[in-house]
């Protein structure tokens, strides 16, 4: 699936379109029945440069998913610039099917294995989202560090009453 990412880029790069799937070359033609929700992060220089993602499948396929998160993380993501042709040979990816996603209750953040588990809280009101991945910071060692990356990202006070909280876990795909 990480070939999918990288097909992707490059024919975009290319091209300046998003791809078909006939310009894509599919190895597992499996995925073409599949729905999954992915979350998609590019890296250069072990930053991130770029992450996009869904937490309910949208598409028809998970190709589909791959193409238009690809793009997404490219040319959407507000933190970055758009990724340009000479930045593609210092690109990894790394590509996270979601396996499992539930709702927690706001008690249970804090008993979250942030090496196992990454977390989703979206404000009830719909106007802040935040996404914290497993393994992502050495500042996550135990739950309750959750709530300082959420504060930062969310960039407020973390109320977890305010928050609808998903706790996920993935499978993890990667070119490094």
């Amino acid at each position: 699936m990480v070939d999918i990412v990288k097909q992707t880029i490059d024919f975009f790069i290319r091209n300046w379109t998003i791809p078909k799937l006939s310009d894509i070359k599919i190895k597992d033609k499996s995925l073409l029945q599949k729905k999954w929700c992915i979350f998609i992060t590019l890296y250069k220089n072990w930053e991130i440069r770029g992450s996009a993602w869904n937490i309910k499948e949208i598409e028809e396929n998970i190709v589909y998913e791959i193409i238009n998160s690809t793009i997404d993380a490219m040319n959407n993501d507000t933190r970055f610039e758009m990724l340009w042709k000479n930045e593609i040979k210092w690109i990894k990816i790394r590509l996270d099917i979601i396996k499992e996603r539930k709702t927690i209750k706001e008690w249970f953040l804090k008993k979250l294995d942030p090496v196992k588990y990454w977390t989703i809280a979206i404000k009830k009101d719909y106007t802040k989202l935040a996404v914290i991945l497993p393994n992502i910071s050495p500042n996550l060692l135990i739950g309750k560090d959750f709530y300082y990356s959420l504060e930062e990202k969310l960039e407020e006070k973390f109320d977890e009453k305010k928050y609808i909280l998903y706790e996920i876990t993935t499978k993890i795909f990667r070119n490094y």
